[in-house]
Parts: structure tokens; C-alpha cells; sequence
């Protein structure tokens, strides 16, 4: 019998592991020539021609990919989920046919799965589970889910790996790589994007996926990363019914993340799920350094849970790391995108490799400026209702375009943020990113950014001032417009130092090259800066003085107003010493 034999649920499966080896590379071949082929037709025939007849082709394309896959199975499926949320490279229709591969895979016969089951834990499964369901739960490319109950009557998830999966991988992974190597020599994508260092990363995450020992360790990890957040649950791991083929965890019940219907006749709230996911993904990036990958639906649950709800992750095979250094630059990255600076954001893509030239400064600076003036003013279902087509044509005319090159280290991470962020998405169209992460900035300023906290006595003041009569109407001033434009300008004020350190820096050791050798010079740099912090107390003190005179208008109670010359007052006394 053939290794792709013992996979019956295939229909006409290659005879050969070489034959399956030149499929694979022929439907890549295929796909390339028909893309040449319609670039030829438009520069012939003009380019309406071709529009005229570029979705549905495109369909053909995705639809011949999605067929293949689901016949063959193995690398082929992963990579179609892999590429179903990459927005920012394929249309519309390829998106929609790609994401059939999530929940497409057919089922392997248990008869096939029940060997290694007994085989990895030494005895009959009748000894091993009180009881044991044959029919899955799910099937995916590489594992398959049933439902059991350990002998003490716990109710489990067991999932298996398929049988012979291994040797496929090894086949699909060097025909991909003779694809890669060809897309790399003899195409522009090489220039966009490590494809080699994007397919190395695929693979060593693809190992590390079929090894359940490891998928272990990384459940045991992230449940103790994620302890301290109480809207969010890990399952437990069993480790006397684990191996390197098989994984039992907690079973848990739960509304999968996108049957919106279920968690709303459960009464839980979609846009506090939201914010939930999303507040989770920013402690996993910027704190933890260490993520989950692949956030699709099938592993994201959603249930009531003793503060209201919980969000449960399952499936940690796909796992991604952020180095030290990596997440610096990362936090630096969300601070400067908050506050538009795009002289940061330039820093920081140095920094990470994304520009590696620097005559393409100006081009990339033209990208982010775009992507700030269309984006950062939108909510989730804003950016939904754009025209998708039109979205999608700019973002690769930039794109393609923007001198900026994709480092293989993060093509995990921005796939896993692309699917957190359409399922953000469905879940609450109001959300807004740039709110959520604003609180997690403002914490870690003082940490990474040097940004001083609020002195002492003005931090004792508020708290006093919050338990007053009155106060909640001041809260809700603060959500209004005029509210949220005024804490916008107090961020800038205070961040303000921030961009003059950032400026100065650039003037010493940037493009202007300037060096301070003289002491005289060095004189007058100190003065300027004692100037300029006077100047920023004297912007802060100014601010307050302000929001008084707005609070006033604003029928909000006395005291805040007095609140406002009290914050003023002390700042000056702080700060305008002799």
C-alpha cells in the first residue's frame, strides 16, 4: 500500500510520491503562465480588456488551487490557509475560495488512527480512555479531534496526528521549494519578500506543528502567559495521554468566535469579545513575546466565564516567538503609528529590515502617509464598507511600489494579525485598534520610552477628585467629541518630548550628520534643551488652563474646573524653580 493509500477519504490519489511531487509544482506552473500570460494580453490588448475579465479568471485560478489542495492534502492546505487572509497580496476571490480550506479537509477512518493511539501508550484503548468517540470533531491537514473521557470520567479532546503525514510533508516541502527557488531567481517578488526565508520559516513551523510534545510545551506556556488576563482561558494538557503523536486536552465547551447568533442568545457582548481578542493579541506581542499563529475560527471559542465571559484558545502547533529587540521596535512602532510620526515609523522599518536602502526613504514615506491618511480615522467597519476592489488595487499599486522588503521573521505575524483583525471585524465593526492600544502605550512609555509618569500628588489629587459628586458627567464629557479631541491633545503634549528628542537625535547622527565637538556648541545645545523643556511645561500648563475654560462651557461641575488651575498650578510649581 502507497502512503497516500492510507488516506481513503482521497479521491484518486496520485500512484506515486514523485507523481504527486510534479502536480504540485505543475499547478504552480500553471498559475505563473496564466498570470504572464494575462500581463502579456494587457499590454497588447490594453488594460479594460483584461480588467474585464480579471475575476473571473482569477476565480478559475483559486478554484483549480482549492481543488488540488483538497485532493492532495498536506503543505497544499496549509498554505492555502495560510495565504486566505493575505488581503495585502491576493483579491477578493481568491480570499473567498481559499477560505473554504478551513473547514474542508475530509476525515481520515478511525481504523487508521486507533494503532497509534495504542501503539504511543502501550495497551488496548478500551484500557486507555473510559470512553472514546470515533467520529471527529474536526479534521485538519495534518490532525484529527475526537471526543473522549479519561478513566476518572474527565471529558477530553484527543487529537491525533494522521498516519503517514510525515513522508507527504517531506515531498510537498521540496516541491515548494523548487517553486520558491524559481519565484525568487526569476521574478520581482525575490525583491518584495524573503520568499526563501518565508519558506524556511513555513517549514520549521510546519515541524513544529506535527510534533504534539512541543504543542505541549506551548500550551503550558501561554497558560501561564495569559493567567493574568481574566477574560481568557487556556485548557489544561494531559500529559499521561500525550505523545509525540497524539495531544489530550480539556474538552471545552463553547460558541465558536464567528457564530455570532449563539454568543449573542447567550447575552454575551460581541464588541467586549472584540476588544477582549484584541487586548490579548497586544499583551502576547508586546509584553509576552510569544504568540498564537493562527487565530482562524476553528480555534477561537467563545463562553460565559466567571466575569461575564471568556475567550478560549485551543490549537497551539502554530506558535510564533518575538525576540527582545524585536518587541522593542514593535512597541516603538505602535507609539509612532498612534501618533503619526512617520519619521518613527521610517526609524523603526530601518531598524527591522523593512528598508534597506536608504534612497528609498522617500518612497516609503509616501506609502506610510497614505496608509495613515486613509486608515488611522476609521473603525473596523469603516474600513469594511470601502469599495474592496478599489482598496485592493491601491494597496498593491503601493505595494508594488513602496520600496519596502517583508523580513521572513515576521510573514507569521502579520498573518496572524490579518486574521485577528477580520475577525475583530465581524465581531464589532466600532472597534478601533488605535483605542485599544493607547492604554497599553501609555503603560509601557515609562518602561521603554523614558516618558516620566504623572507626579505623585497629582496622581493622589485625581484619585480624591474622582470619588466627588459630579464625576461621572465628567466621564462622559471625555466621550464625547470634544472630550476625546482634548485627551488627543493632551497624548500629543505629553509625547511632545518624545518627537523633540526624536528630532534632535536626527540632527546629531542622521542624514544632516551633524557633530557637537565644541564645548561652546555643547553650551548652547544645553541651554536650548532647558529651553525647550520650559517651553514644553509652559505648552502643558497652557493645556490645562484650557480644558478649565472648556470645562466651564460644558456644564460639568465646579470642581473640575478647579481640578484643570490646581494641575496647572502644580506643574508650575514643579517645574519653574529657581
Amino acid at each position: 500500500m502507497s502512503n497516500l493509500e492510507i488516506e481513503p477519504a482521497q479521491k484518486n490519489p496520485p500512484t506515486s510520491m514523485k507523481t504527486r511531487r510534479k502536480r504540485i509544482v505543475g499547478l504552480f506552473r500553471y498559475l505563473l503562465i496564466d498570470i504572464l500570460i494575462e500581463q502579456a494580453q494587457g499590454r497588447i490588448l490594453g488594460k479594460r480588456f483584461v480588467e474585464r475579465r480579471s475575476e473571473e479568471r482569477n476565480r478559475k485560478r483559486a478554484q483549480r488551487f482549492v481543488a488540488t489542495s483538497l485532493e492532495l492534502g498536506g503543505v497544499l492546505i496549509k498554505l492555502g490557509q495560510f495565504l486566505s487572509t493575505r488581503f495585502d497580496l491576493l483579491p477578493e476571490v481568491w480570499l473567498n475560495e481559499l477560505s473554504r480550506l478551513q473547514d474542508s479537509v475530509l476525515p481520515v477512518d478511525f481504523s487508521l488512527l486507533k494503532p497509534i493511539i495504542e501503539e504511543d501508550f502501550g495497551g488496548p484503548i478500551e484500557s486507555l480512555f473510559l470512553e472514546f468517540n470515533p467520529v471527529p470533531l474536526a479534521s485538519a491537514s495534518l490532525g484529527q479531534v475526537h471526543e473522549a473521557r479519561l478513566l476518572d470520567g474527565t471529558r477530553v479532546a484527543v487529537k491525533v496526528r494522521r498516519p503517514g503525514i510525515e513522508v507527504i510533508i517531506e515531498v510537498d516541502l521540496e516541491a515548494l521549494n523548487q517553486v520558491i527557488n524559481f519565484l525568487q531567481r526569476r521574478t520581482d517578488l525575490g525583491k518584495l519578500a524573503d520568499l526563501k526565508g518565508i519558506a524556511h520559516e513555513f517549514e520549521v513551523t510546519l515541524r513544529r506543528e506535527l510534533d504534539y510534545i512541543k504543542e505541549a510545551e506551548s500550551a503550558r506556556r501561554f497558560k501561564t502567559n495569559l493567567k493574568k488576563l481574566k477574560y481568557v482561558y487556556v485548557p489544561e494538557v494531559f500529559s499521561q495521554r500525550s505523545s509525540n503523536r497524539v495531544i489530550t486536552t480539556e474538552f471545552i465547551d463553547g460558541y465558536k468566535i464567528t457564530n455570532y447568533a449563539a454568543i449573542e442568545a447567550a447575552g454575551l457582548d460581541r464588541h467586549k469579545v472584540a476588544r477582549v481578542l484584541a487586548n490579548c493579541y497586544l499583551n502576547q506581542a508586546l509584553i509576552d513575546g510569544f504568540f498564537h499563529a493562527d487565530p482562524h475560527p476553528g480555534n477561537l471559542f467563545v463562553r460565559p466565564g466567571p466575569n461575564g465571559l471568556q475567550v478560549v484558545f485551543i490549537d497551539f502547533g502554530m506558535v510564533g516567538d518575538i525576540t527582545s529587540e524585536m518587541r522593542f521596535q514593535i512597541r516603538r512602532l505602535v507609539f509612532a503609528v498612534i501618533n503619526r510620526d512617520v519619521e518613527a515609523i521610517i526609524a523603526v522599518f530601518k531598524a527591522l529590515g523593512f528598508i534597506r536602502r536608504e534612497e528609498d526613504v522617500d518612497k516609503v514615506r509616501l506609502g506610510i502617509n497614505y496608509f495613515l491618511d486613509k486608515f488611522m480615522s476609521l473603525n473596523l467597519g469603516q474600513i469594511k464598507a470601502l469599495d474592496r476592489r478599489k482598496l485592493f488595487e491601491e494597496i498593491s499599486y503601493i505595494f508594488y511600489n513602496t520600496p519596502i522588503y517583508v523580513p521572513s521573521d515576521f510573514s507569521f505575524m502579520g498573518r496572524a494579525f490579518q486574521t485577528l483583525l477580520g475577525l475583530c471585524t465581524g465581531l464589532s465593526p466600532a472597534l478601533s485598534f488605535t483605542a485599544e492600544a493607547r492604554p497599553f502605550i501609555q503603560r509601557l512609555m515609562t518602561e521603554e520610552l523614558g516618558i516620566p509618569t504623572i507626579p505623585p500628588e497629582l496622581t493622589g489629587l485625581v484619585r480624591l477628585l474622582g470619588d466627588l459628586p459630579g464625576a461621572d458627567a465628567v466621564q462622559e464629557f471625555f466621550k464625547s467629541p470634544t472630550g476625546e479631541q482634548l485627551r488627543q491633545n493632551a497624548l500629543d503634549i505629553f509625547t511632545l518630548p518624545i518627537k523633540l528628542n526624536h528630532s534632535l537625535d536626527r540632527l546629531e547622527t542622521g542624514r544632516l550628520q551633524v557633530q557637537i565637538q565644541s564645548s561652546e556648541i555643547k553650551s548652547s545645545a544645553d541651554r536650548i534643551q532647558k529651553s525647550n523643556e520650559r517651553l514644553i511645561t509652559a505648552i502643558l500648563v497652557g493645556s490645562f488652563l484650557i480644558s478649565g475654560v472648556i470645562l466651564s462651557t460644558a456644564a460639568a461641575p465646579v470642581w473640575a474646573t478647579i481640578f484643570c488651575l490646581l494641575v496647572a498650578l502644580l506643574i508650575s510649581l514643579r517645574f519653574f524653580r529657581p
